[in-house]
Parts: structure tokens; sequence; C-alpha cells
């Protein structure tokens, strides 16, 4: 009825992908220059995206006055945004 250490470790660390296969992780002697290139790229777009929609938000909520208190997270986004310049 229990299941052993190894199995539980073996359960709980593989990763599922788009495919719906389960794998295991790669090793990190398997990961290349190539993807850590891709991993900070991928970091960079992200941050990118983030700060275009912060600022997106900003000014929407500049423009339209009346949209404040209507979204509460989009409130706080743009009441914290002093306080991280």
């Amino acid at each position: 009825m229990t299941a052993s250490i190894n199995e539980t470790v073996e359960a709980t660390s593989a990763t599922r992908h788009d495919s719906g296969i389960r794998t295991r992780p790669q090793p990190a002697a398997d990961v290349t220059d190539l993807d850590r290139v891709r991993v900070d790229r991928l970091a960079a777009a992200r941050q990118r995206r983030a700060a275009a929609h912060t600022r997106d938000l900003t000014a929407l909520l500049r423009e339209r006055p009346d949209l404040i208190g209507v979204h509460p997270p989009a409130d706080f986004t743009v009441d914290s945004l002093p306080w991280c310049v």
C-alpha cells in the first residue's frame, strides 16, 4: 500500500510537457550555452511585457479615473508603481 522513498522521489521529480508525456528532468550536464541564452531571452521578454502592461495600465487609469476601484489588482499595481521607481 505504501510507496518506497525512491518511488516517491521519482514520481515528484517527473515533469509534464505539452505533449502530455511524463519525462524526467534533464541533468545539469546537458544544459548548453544555447539553453542559457534562450532562458535569458525569455526572462528579458517577460520583463518587457510586464513593464509594458504596467505602463499601459497606469496610462488607462490616468485617462479614465472612473475605472479606479473596479478591479483591485489593477489599483494595487498602479498604486505600487511609485514605490518601485
